[in-house]
C-alpha cells in the first residue's frame, strides 16, 4: 500500500516500510506522514469501517517560533528604547511601558498561535511541544527538499531537542504525581499507570462539572465554577475557625521577638544591580512556564543581557515607592485533578502561574528578607520546612534522635501531631503584616509586603478560555 520512500538520507531514498493487505478495496487511504521520531517516516493505512467514533477536541495555544532565533530576537531588542525606569512615579506605568514595548516584539517574534489537539492527549503535553515540534517538522521538510548535510544535522538536532522536551515533560509530570501520592500506594499505581502502565480506565483530558445537580461541559461555564469555588474556598475555612482567645494574640507577640529582636537594626531593602538581575535571568529554565502574560521563559533567557537593566530599573522602583506592580499581581490558576470524583471542583488542586516579572522581584525581595532572618537568628532554629539545607529528613533525624535519647534514659515520648487544613491558603495578611512590625522590618519594608499582598487576582484557565477574574483576600499568593 506504501509508494514512496520512506527512508531518506543525503545520498539515497529507500522503501523499506510496508503495508501489507489482500483485501485493498478496504483501505480507503494510505501514505507516509513527515515525523522526526526517527529517521523512518510514520506510514499509515485508513481502514474502511461501518462506524466511526467522533471524539471532541480541545485547543492548545502555544507560541510559533517558525521565524523565531535568539539571535534576530536579542537585535530586534536591541532597537527598544526602554527609559530609566527609576524616575517613574508610578510603579504600574514603568511596568506596562515595559511590557507592552517587550510583548511587541515576543508577539512579532513568536506570534500566538492554537492548535487543535485529539480528547485524550496526554496532560503534560501542551503548546511548547507543540511549538517545538513545528519546528521541527519545518526543519525535516527543508532537508527533503535540499538533501543538505547541514540541513540533516539541524533537523536531527531539532529532533533530538524534542525528545528531550517531551521527556523533560514527562519527568516533572511523573515527579508532581509521585509527589502527591507519596505514602499512598493506591494512587502511586494510578499515577504510574496514566504514563505507561496498563490501564482499563482512561480520562479524558476535558473536565465537565456538577452545579446544583446540572452537569456542565462549556470551558467559560467550567473556569466560571473553579473561579467561584477557589476564591470562597479560603474564606469559608476561616469563617470555620473559633474565635482567637488571643491568649497568643499580637500582645504576646510582641513580648516574644520584643526580647528576640531587642536592639536589631531595622531591616531595609537594598537596591539591586543590573549584574544581579542579568544572573537571575541566565538562570532561568527556557521552558519555565507562562502566566497570564503567555510570555515563558525562554525569551527571558535569551534576552538576558539587554533586558537586566530595565529589569533591575523596575525592581528598584518598587522598592523605592513600596509597591509591587498590579499586573504581576494576576495569577493563571490552572486546576489539576487529585483524586475522588472529577465532576466536583474540592477534588481539583488550583496551580497558580505568575509572570515571570512577578517571580524576578519575588526572588529579590526573598534573597534579602531571608538573609535578614537568618543573620538575626529570629526563625526557630529547628524548623525545617521552608528552609535553605533543610527537609523532612532533618525532621526526622532530629525527632529520631530525640526519641532515642529518651529512651535511653528510661523516658517515655509521647508526641502531638498537627495537620492544619489548608494552611497557606488561610493566612491572615493583617496577622502577619503586625507580626513583621516585631520581627524588625522597617515600615517601608511592611508597605511594600502590605502592596504585595492586596488586590491579589486570578483568573482559571480552561482549555485556553479563561474566567474573569477573581479576587484572593487571605492565603499566599
Amino acid at each position: 500500500m506504501i509508494q514512496s520512500p520512506t527512508r531518506i538520507t543525503c545520498n539515497s531514498s529507500s522503501l523499506i516500510d510496508h503495508i501489507l493487505t489482500n483485501f485493498s478495496d478496504r483501505i480507503s487511504q494510505s501514505g507516509i506522514v513527515d515525523t522526526g521520531i526517527s529517521d523512518h517516516q510514520l506510514i499509515f493505512c485508513t481502514r474502511k469501517i461501518t462506524k466511526i467514533k467522533v471524539n471532541d477536541h480541545r485547543q492548545i495555544a502555544f507560541r510559533s517560533l517558525e521565524n523565531y532565533s535568539e539571535k534576530s530576537f536579542v537585535q530586534e531588542l536591541e532597537k527598544i528604547n526602554f527609559p530609566d525606569y527609576e524616575v517613574f512615579y508610578d510603579i504600574d506605568a514603568a511596568y506596562d511601558d515595559f511590557f507592552s514595548k517587550l510583548s511587541k516584539v515576543i508577539n512579532k517574534m513568536a506570534p500566538e498561535k492554537t492548535k487543535r489537539v485529539k480528547s485524550d492527549t496526554q496532560e503534560w503535553f501542551d503548546g511548547e511541544i507543540v511549538g517545538a515540534m513545528y519546528e521541527r517538522d519545518k526543519l525535516l521538510k527543508k532537508f527533503k527538499a535540499s538533501k543538505l548535510h547541514v540541513d540533516k544535522i539541524n533537523y536531527n538536532f531539532s529532533r533530538i531537542s524534542v525528545q528531550n522536551l517531551i521527556k523533560k515533560k514527562k519527568e516533572e509530570f511523573l515527579g508532581s504525581k509521585l509527589e502527591e501520592s507519596r505514602n499512598k500506594p493506591k494512587e502511586l499505581w494510578t499515577s504510574l499507570k496514566s504514563l505507561g502502565m496498563p490501564n482499563k480506565k482512561k480520562c479524558s483530558s476535558n473536565i465537565c462539572l456538577e452545579q446544583n445537580g446540572n452537569t456542565f461541559f462549556e470551558a467559560s461555564k467550567i473556569a466560571e465554577i473553579f473561579g467561584d469555588f477557589f476564591s470562597n474556598l479560603a474564606k469559608e475555612l476561616v469563617a470555620k475557625l473559633p474565635t482567637a482567645s488571643n491568649r497568643f494574640g499580637i500582645e504576646s507577640v510582641r513580648l516574644y521577638y520584643g526580647e528576640i529582636c531587642n536592639g536589631i537594626n531595622k531591616m531595609i531593602f537594598t537596591h539591586i544591580s543590573p549584574e544581579d538581575i542579568l544572573i537571575l535571568l541566565q538562570n532561568i529554565e527556557p521552558n519555565k512556564a507562562a502566566g497570564i502574560d503567555k510570555i515563558n521563559g525562554k525569551f527571558f533567557k535569551h534576552g538576558a543581557k539587554r533586558l537586566a537593566t530595565p529589569i533591575a530599573q523596575l525592581c528598584n522602583l518598587s522598592i523605592i515607592l513600596g509597591t509591587f506592580p498590579d499586573e504581576c499581581k494576576i495569577a493563571k490558576l490552572i486546576p489539576l485533578y487529585k483524586k475522588g470524583s472529577k465532576v466536583d471542583p474540592k477534588n481539583y488542586r488550583p496551580i497558580s502561574l505568575l509572570p515571570i516579572v512577578s517571580k524576578i522581584i519575588e526572588k529579590v525581595i526573598y534573597d534579602q528578607t531571608i538573609n535578614f532572618l537568618n543573620e538575626k537568628k529570629i526563625l526557630y532554629n529547628l524548623q525545617s520546612g521552608f528552609r535553605k539545607n533543610h527537609s523532612t529528613d532533618s525532621c526526622l533525624t532530629y525527632l529520631n534522635d530525640k526519641v532515642i535519647r529518651g529512651f535511653d534514659s528510661g523516658l517515655l515520648t509521647g508526641m502531638i501531631l498537627i495537620d492544619l487544613q489548608k494552611a497557606f491558603d488561610t493566612i491572615d495578611h493583617v496577622i502577619l503584616l503586625n507580626k513583621m512590625k516585631y520581627f524588625g522590618f522597617s515600615q517601608q519594608v511592611i508597605k511594600w509586603f502590605s502592596s504585595y499582598l492586596t488586590n491579589r487576582k486570578f483568573r482559571t484557565c480552561i482549555n485556553n478560555t479563561f474566567s474573569e477574574s477573581y479576587s484572593l483576600t487571605c492565603g499566599v499568593p
